[in-house]
């Protein structure tokens, strides 16, 4: 994820999530688990599930880490996001067949506005 030159590189969004940032930053700088999980303040349990991606950061768990390292929260939740969106498949109409209004689009050139006209 990072480069030689420790920059993210934009080519790799929702290839790697917070997990990833996480994980490297324990291991380059020999943080254990434990320690880590209570300087901000969640369970050694849930930071697993989180470096697992059974779980994702908060937005009030990226806040604590980045209060306690610096890395950015915002970074951390767009990684995520970033991540499950390119994780997640596409909704398909067929997934409910008996709801003819799931997936349909708005015509919007056809939206009344909120004084009653076209």
């Amino acid at each position: 994820m990072l480069n030689r030159q420790n920059k993210i590189n934009p080519n790799d969004l929702g290839e790697y999530s917070a997990a990833d940032t996480i994980a490297e930053m324990l291991d380059n700088y020999h943080i254990t688990q434990v320690d880590f999980a209570k300087r901000i303040g969640i369970s050694e349990k849930h930071l697993s599930q989180v470096l697992h991606r059974k779980a994702f950061v908060s937005p009030t768990v990226a806040l604590a880490i980045e209060e306690v390292t610096g890395i950015s929260a915002q970074m951390l939740l767009r990684l995520d996001t970033s991540y499950r969106l390119a994780h997640t498949d596409e909704p398909l109409a067929s997934a409910k067949p008996n709801n003819s209004e799931y997936l349909k689009q708005y015509d919007w050139s056809k939206q009344v506005s909120s004084d009653g006209e076209l």
